[in-house]
């Protein structure tokens, strides 16, 4: 298949992608990028009836009005415009996204003029959760093709009668290869804690699990990427355990799913900071047809947590924690509680049509 798309080719040379693989230095690739993010409440301004989204009104005690919607959107407009740019012009092909009210507000960030270019298209599936927040998808259709989405119902162990967000599953074709999109925001630890609540995270990952092994049992070939705010790290039980996942592309079992996030969390790196203590919610997971081979179809490359200066809260006693749009109940005209991060993946240029 001949790529006619704007994808950079280039000599490999990132010094600065600490937690990434090998690639001959002599040869050239194709490289495109698959991100996360969870935005932070990113609510429009309106009451709606069905959703206890109060607070984000203009009467509701955040006073979320039009200027703080407008700024909210440019804020994420402005970091996803540049994420992954330094290794492609066309920056993220595809990004999950989660603490989103409703297609509408992902249509007003697509279409900010920070990214109206890059013409992203939305998948976008109303759940049931209470405060109104679902898991969404955008993608490049350079890039990505929509086959099916559909989201799976995530119960809570401890409360069924609560309900929580669903899973978002997106199919389709990244520039001729099959790929599955899982993005996830699994249940909190409020209410008591990492322990207490498990079960919760716990059925969650089981879902996810029986996705991936339906879709795996299929087609063995297709690429599959789990993205999320997982509510937990890399090391905790529902990924390591029930997701069953490894820290090592090298030696992943048959069945396990490689997490390269797991080093740079070992290595103290996180997305969101509590009580002076990082965590690594945010993640990217891979099937076994990401794991580096000779590049020969679209493979696994590095990570990275897109933590830049300006993304980090400059003052108080927040100073170095992700710069959000609330702290402490005062507008801080910020970006959100979480770093992003995304995945770079290569494919070498052997110049056959």
């Amino acid at each position: 298949m001949k790529l006619k798309f704007k994808i950079l080719i280039v000599f490999i040379a990132f010094a600065s992608y600490t937690y990434s693989q090998k690639l001959d230095k002599d040869k050239k690739y194709f490289i495109s990028a698959i991100g996360f993010w969870n935005v932070e409440n990113l609510y429009d301004t309106l009451n709606d009836q069905w959703k206890n989204d109060e607070e984000f009104t203009p009467s509701g005690k955040n006073v979320w009005n039009g200027s703080r919607y407008r700024t909210k959107i440019d804020r994420l407009a402005e970091v996803i415009s540049q994420m992954a740019t330094d290794v492609t012009p066309d920056g993220l092909a595809i990004l999950g996204l989660c603490e989103i009210e409703n297609k509408a507000v992902v249509q007003d960030l697509v279409n900010s003029p920070r990214l109206k270019k890059r013409n992203y298209q939305i998948v976008h599936i109303e759940g049931p959760d209470k405060r109104g927040v679902d898991p969404s998808f955008i993608y490049n259709p350079s890039y990505f093709k929509v086959t099916k989405a559909v989201s799976y119902r995530v119960v809570l162990v401890t409360d069924s009668t609560h309900p929580t967000r669903d899973i978002l599953v997106v199919s389709g074709s990244f520039l001729g290869e099959s790929l599955t999109v899982l993005v996830n925001h699994w249940p909190s630890r409020a209410g008591g804690g990492e322990l207490a609540t498990r079960p919760n995270r716990n059925g969650a990952a089981k879902v996810a699990k029986h996705i991936i092994d339906s879709i795996t049992k299929a087609d063995p070939k297709t690429k599959i990427t789990i993205v999320g705010d997982f509510n937990d790290d890399p090391i905790n039980v529902c990924i390591k355990d029930t997701l069953n996942t490894n820290g090592d592309f090298t030696k992943c079992k048959e069945g396990q799913l490689y997490n390269p996030m797991e080093k740079p969390f070992k290595d103290g790196v996180g997305t969101l900071a509590w009580r002076d203590s990082w965590n690594l919610f945010d993640q990217i997971i891979l099937n076994k047809p990401w794991f580096p081979n000779k590049y020969e179809t679209w493979q696994y490359y590095a990570v990275r947590v897109f933590n830049k200066e300006y993304l980090k809260s400059d003052f108080g006693n927040f100073k170095g924690y992700p710069f959000r749009t609330y702290s402490g109940g005062t507008y801080t005209a910020g970006y959100s509680d979480h770093f992003p991060v995304f995945i770079v993946i290569a494919k070498e240029n052997t110049g056959k049509k």
